[in-house]
């Protein structure tokens, strides 16, 4: 079963359009990276992934983290949970919403990251048809994975970056018609590009472009299926408070425009999200 009929018969950044690329690559730095890590937590008024809302308008926690093994590799882990038990609300819509991620990265060089991403999203209760367990990556699966190229300019003097995401695995299939039970995998595709720009007073200004390319296994529910569509649209506000020499607090306003086509989860105009946070991070 496909992760958008799980979810309506998913979830940064929460727009923590962060979410799993969240996961800070602190190994693109000119001293020794060796052996330091970072954790992170965020507490966000919702989860929005690349212009998908996951789990209903509720207040999510995300713990994150990574660990550089050497110069050139790094082990990072994603977390969110809204705290509903309930997998649905009494209107059928979707509620409670938990996820994992397991990430493995490798520097090629100061601009270019090759990462691996292993989204598990189990649902909060038993549900008919779907499978919780881990390491099924069929169609009743609830995990992916996700390969992807992400181009940071900033150690170039340019503060632009790139990023191309492709499910390589798991439960993204696209089907012929209703009698195709298996199903073939369908690498769906997401582009993103965006730019950083320093404002008065501290203030971050970060614009984004988001753009899914094949969605005909229809795994982002808010897109189109037919065509490429641009899901996310949007500009995070940031400003960073510094709490202690280790400890910074970085507070954020980020907004999203996804601009598929109206269907049957859009509205006309395409959906607008506005989700606020904060961020607790620990480096050593």
């Amino acid at each position: 079963m496909k992760k958008v009929i799980l979810i309506f018969a998913f979830a940064l950044t929460s727009s923590l359009t962060f979410a799993q690329e969240t996961v800070k690559d602190t190994t693109a730095t000119a001293e020794s990276v060796k052996g330091t890590w970072d954790v992170n937590l965020d507490l966000a008024s919702r989860y929005v992934w690349r212009g998908q809302s996951w789990g209903g308008n509720y207040p999510v926690a995300q713990l994150y983290g990574t660990y550089n093994i050497t110069e050139k590799w790094s082990l990072g882990l994603w977390t969110t949970h809204n705290f509903k038990k309930e997998y649905y609300d009494a209107n059928g819509t979707t509620k409670g919403y938990q996820e994992i991620d397991f990430i493995v990265n490798y520097l090629v060089n100061d601009f270019l990251t090759i990462s691996l991403q292993d989204y598990y999203w189990p649902s909060t209760d038993r549900q008919e048809g779907v499978s919780n367990d881990f390491f099924n990556y069929g169609n009743d699966s609830s995990q992916t994975i996700d390969l992807m190229f992400m181009f940071d300019f900033t150690e170039r003097g340019l503060p632009l970056w790139f990023t191309s995401s492709t499910f390589i695995a798991g439960n993204d299939f696209r089907y012929k018609n209703e009698f195709d039970e298996k199903g073939k995998q369908n690498y769906t595709t997401y582009m993103e590009v965006g730019y950083n720009v320093d404002a008065p007073f501290g203030i971050s200004i970060a614009p984004v472009v988001g753009v899914v390319l094949n969605n005909q296994a229809q795994y982002y529910s808010y897109a189109d299926y037919d065509k490429p569509s641009f899901v996310n649209l949007g500009c995070k506000v940031s400003k960073e408070i510094k709490l202690s020499e280790n400890v910074v607090m970085p507070i954020w306003l980020n907004y999203t425009y996804n601009a598929a086509d109206a269907r049957e989860n859009l509205q006309p105009l395409g959906h607008q999200f506005l989700v606020a946070g904060a961020t607790i991070s620990f480096s050593k």
